[in-house]
């Protein structure tokens, strides 16, 4: 029988798929190009990590503004417009929630995400994020994977023990920083492989 009891969710391209390329391609019309520019140049990942860490949204737009001014209201739009970043749940993950939770395990969710903007991602998501019996967001923190301490936040929090946990993650360095806590880490590439390796995990034979 198997020893664990938690599986622990990341959110983005885990639950869901929620990236600034489905906001910016539509701001520009279609232009895959000119989004992925603006992505890779002007409200880049280093940039967003900020917010992951709890900086004011508004302090970061105002930064960018004054660094970026030629493109001000895409900038402004990361915030104003944030619900069209969503490109909807990750095909499978609900069903496979349900079955984790049909079959006794707690379910919990460890995301770096500004304090900010994750209740709307929690809003337009309820159905998978009523199924968690806790949630631990890196802005609210100030702490982001893979730092150590905020996976040892999470299992302190709710009295988990790392060795009964597994935590579903799409980046490998997250994944790392599981496994380095003790948590048995799993890279997410799709909910038929992650069925795969949780029937594994879990000792179980099928979904």
């Amino acid at each position: 029988m198997s020893r664990y009891k938690n599986i622990v969710f990341d959110v983005g391209s885990v639950l869901v798929n929620w990236m600034r390329m489905n906001l910016y391609t539509t701001l520009f019309h279609g232009d895959r190009e000119k989004a992925k520019w603006i992505i890779d140049h002007v409200v880049t990942n280093e940039w967003n990590d900020q917010t992951d860490l709890g900086k004011p949204i508004d302090e970061c737009l105002f930064d960018l503004k004054q660094a970026y001014p030629k493109y001000a209201p895409y900038i402004v739009a990361y915030w104003y417009c944030y619900k069209d970043m969503d490109g909807g749940e990750i095909p499978g993950i609900y069903e496979i929630m349900c079955e984790l939770k049909q079959r006794g395990y707690r379910l919990y969710c460890l995301t770096n995400w500004s304090h900010e903007t994750f209740p709307i991602v929690k809003e337009v998501h309820a159905r998978l994020f009523g199924m968690f019996e806790g949630i631990v967001v890196s802005g609210e923190e100030k702490l982001v994977k893979p730092n150590p301490e905020i996976y040892q936040l999470l299992l302190n929090r709710y009295s988990l023990q790392a060795s009964e946990s597994i935590f579903i993650d799409d980046r490998q360095v997250n994944v790392d920083g599981a496994n380095h806590v003790g948590i048995h880490g799993i890279l997410f590439t799709g909910a038929q492989d992650l069925k795969q390796r949780l029937c594994a995990c879990l000792q179980i034979r099928h979904f």
